[in-house]
């Protein structure tokens, strides 16, 4: 299945090639197969998921076999259509697997007794690919295609010529075993490309499948024979079984983390590899495949949540702190579910004049269980992690939406809500949509609205995400910079996207009124956001000091404990109206606050008046 949907992805990038409708056809051929149950034990109603596979991998074959039937050039829409079904299936073929693979493999070696009695090693080869993919016991090719080739598809991954999932089935126990006679370690590495979606969102299959193949150079480069093997699993999964001695440490994946972790010139484009790493050890890591495997994969998972790009070899604590990190998964999603999430609002304050000018949505947690109050740095991590920001993401939206529409009879024009929203969310095509669906909803004008990004959607490269930001601007909402300073954004994009805001990162705050270095950093963002003609905002003010400084240099406005903490919507409500000079009895406003503002209202009229005598 894997090797069909390559096969479809090549089409794609070559519609118009004899070669591909060939190599389409003969792949077509291979996948085109019936299971039958002849062992008595009912292997198919054992693993459910399966009897809704072999349906769907029937119907794809024959829609196919009409595209292939058409001739050239091949129909792209059908080709992508179909390609997008086949990675669904295989996922949902590699998911239930890993349920119920150890289940099915527990039946090879009596089959490959069974088989070789005959000497039949390809018919073995193919019954060992049936068990792995399906579960069943037998399978009848009706289709044309030469011994050769089932030989090869049966021990080796089409795409990248590595050995398969197959081959490691059928001989992960034997490299074990010599492991064991020889006082040797078997290290077992399970390797995951990092963000290869985007890399087939972004620059198309068919480069996709030239970066598969820079990896597998890679991973052959280390293979030994007997000693060395490396695996594709399926997908962007790769594996390493290495037998080597026992005083030997981590050298095999940290040479492969660095190879790794680079970027590769495929077809003209720049893109990068990026993998993550984990490792399990026989035997101080588990005495069987099984173990291992379970092993190599909770390090792998730690790798991912460490931030990618990394190697991990097993440790039991690793197992605690997986158990734990799944545990506030599940937590988030049932606060998801319960609507536990809810905003409250930093003012922004412009610093010419004093006046509130804006507020940003700051999402807290009000947990059910414990009663307490989280702060984001405690769950935000967590959801982006494990993609659960998609949806807090939008649940922050609507209520952000819904809110600023409430405010806009008691609120000046120009007073704008902002909102933070992740890289991953702004590669999802849902995003898009959700935002305008809730401007729709709520009626509330784009112009009301400010998205804040961070500097780390641009160093991912994504066509996605910078095509949503273009869209974004499309529609009128606007678009502020986050952190700005403290990521590795290039200038490039300042001019080359349709920005409105720069907000300067905290960090450069601290000690602001002793540190030369960190005002001439502060002197050059202002300079540089007014070159650009945009709005520059400071974050995390907190002292008279950093105020003064930030207005005497004219920075636009700013934001902090110093104006005012966060506030819950009443509050901010309150203030609202008072300011419209709504409220009958003022006393009942809980302004404190806000109780800086007269400060800064009176410092900014100083620097004014000063400025006036300058002119004169």
């Amino acid at each position: 299945m894997t090797h069909l949907r390559d096969m479809i992805s090549l089409a794609e990038g070559a519609p118009n090639s004899q070669e591909s409708l060939d190599q389409l056809s003969a792949a077509n051929d291979l996948v085109y197969i019936r299971f039958d149950r002849i062992d008595g034990r009912e292997t198919i109603s054992a693993i459910p998921a399966y009897a809704g596979i072999v349906p769907r991998v029937d119907d794809a074959v024959k829609r196919l076999d009409v595209v292939i039937a058409a001739g050239l050039p091949l129909d792209q829409k059908s080709l992508t259509e179909l390609g997008l079904e086949l990675e669904q299936i295989v996922g949902r073929m590699n998911d239930e697997y890993y349920k119920y693979g150890e289940e099915v493999n527990a039946d090879l070696y009596s089959s490959e007794v069974s088989l070789r009695r005959f000497n039949y090693q390809i018919a073995f080869a193919l019954t060992i690919l049936s068990l792995l993919a399906m579960g069943t016991a037998v399978l009848f090719i009706g289709r044309r295609e030469t011994i050769k080739q089932l030989e090869f598809l049966a021990w080796r991954d089409a795409t990248t010529g590595l050995k398969n999932r197959a081959w490691m089935a059928a001989n992960r126990d034997a490299m074990l075993d010599r492991a064991r006679e020889t006082g040797k370690q078997l290290q077992l590495l399970l390797i995951d490309l990092d963000h290869f979606k985007s890399v087939n969102d972004t620059f198309g299959h068919h480069v996709g499948d030239l970066l598969l193949k820079a990896v597998a150079e890679i991973l052959e480069s280390v293979e030994q024979p007997d000693d060395i093997a490396a695996v594709r699993l399926g997908g962007d999964e790769f594996a390493i079984m290495a037998i080597a001695e026992r005083n030997v440490g981590d050298d095999l994946g940290e040479c492969l983390r660095e190879q790794l972790n680079r970027f590769a010139e495929l077809e003209g484009h720049q893109v990068r590899i990026g993998a993550s790493i984990g490792m399990a050890c026989f035997p101080q890591h588990g005495s069987d495949i099984s173990m291992l495997l379970h092993n190599a994969d909770s390090a792998l998972y730690k790798a991912k949540a460490e931030g990618r790009s990394g190697f991990v070899t097993f440790s039991p604590s690793i197992l605690s702190q997986i158990d734990m990190q799944l545990g506030e998964e599940a937590a988030i999603k049932r606060a998801l579910n319960c609507d536990e999430f809810f905003l409250v609002w930093q003012p922004q304050f412009e610093l010419a004049t004093g006046r509130m000018t804006g507020a940003e949505a700051l999402v807290r947690w009000r947990d059910a269980v414990s009663g307490a109050v989280r702060p984001p740095a405690s769950f935000i991590p967590i959801a982006e992690r494990s993609d659960l920001i998609l949806e807090l993401d939008k649940v922050v939206l609507g209520k952000a939406c819904m809110q600023a529409a409430k405010w806009m009879p008691i609120s000046a024009e120009e007073f704008i809500c902002s909102v933070n929203v992740s890289g991953k969310s702004l590669q999802a095509y849902a995003y898009l949509t959700h935002l305008t669906e809730m401007l729709q909803q709520t009626g509330l004008p784009p112009s009301r609205l400010q998205l804040e990004i961070t500097e780390g959607i641009f160093i991912q490269d994504s066509r996605n995400a910078l095509e949503s930001i273009r869209k974004i601007r499309e529609i009128g909402v606007s678009l502020a910079l986050d952190d700005f300073g403290s990521g590795y954004a290039s200038f490039g994009y300042l001019a080359d996207f349709n920005l409105n805001q720069l907000k300067i990162d905290r960090s450069f705050l601290g000690d602001l009124a002793s540190s030369t270095r960190k005002q001439n950093v502060v002197r050059g963002i202002i300079a540089l956001a007014n070159s650009l003609g945009l709005t520059v905002v400071a974050e995390g003010v907190e002292n008279e000091a950093q105020l003064d400084f930030l207005i005497h240099e004219h920075c636009h406005g700013a934001q902090g404990f110093f104006m005012s903490e966060p506030v819950e919507e009443r509050l901010m409500t309150n203030y609202l109206i008072a300011r419209q000079g709504r409220a009958k009895h003022i006393e009942k406003f809980r302004l404190s606050p806000f109780a800086p503002a007269p400060t800064l209202l009176r410092k900014a009229n100083v620097v004014a008046k000063q400025s006036r005598k300058t002119a004169n």
